[in-house]
């Protein structure tokens, strides 16, 4: 199976945007990363959902408790106010340059290394330096598990 067939086409991020615009489009697509294009379309980087929670909610100070951490961490919660200062801010304050990326025509074994090696639950598809979407882990699961119940039912159908 190819990457082509699973991916995921998304908008871009570009100078200007909030993170607001960041959390829209990866809810819609249902994807935790997005390309950031330079003001010549060019991708130069990436928005991470996860990046972007470790800065605002998770310092590296709080990483050693959280094993230990009770259900009651009101004090730790965004207060409103700050919650809409956040999501008003420009998604360029969040733009990771590391971006994995493959070609469509690669296999799932290589995005799924690439997405390990870089500590990721996504690459993007990149051809000729044009993005032609995102694969997830979820989807690549989602893929294998339908392949399953395919190889199931022709099974059952040959018996």
């Amino acid at each position: 199976m190819k990457l082509e067939r699973l991916a995921t086409m998304t908008g871009f991020m570009r100078h200007g945007m909030t993170l607001r615009d960041f959390f829209q489009e990866a809810v819609r697509c249902n994807v935790p990363g997005l390309p950031y294009v330079d003001a010549n379309d060019q991708i130069v980087g990436r928005i991470s959902l996860r990046d972007v929670y470790k800065r605002i909610a998770v310092p590296d100070s709080l990483l050693r408790l959280a094993d230990a951490m009770g259900d009651q961490t009101d004090n730790l919660d965004l207060p409103e106010m700050k919650a809409l200062e956040i999501m008003a801010s420009p998604v360029e304050n969040y733009l990771l340059e590391n971006m994995p990326s493959v070609s469509p025509r690669s296999s799932i074994v290589k995005a799924l290394a690439l997405m390990e090696l870089h500590n990721s639950s996504y690459v993007f598809l990149i051809e000729d330096g044009r993005y032609e979407g995102v694969v997830t882990r979820m989807e690549i699961a989602g893929r294998m598990l339908e392949c399953v119940l395919e190889m199931e039912r022709n099974k059952g159908v040959s018996q």
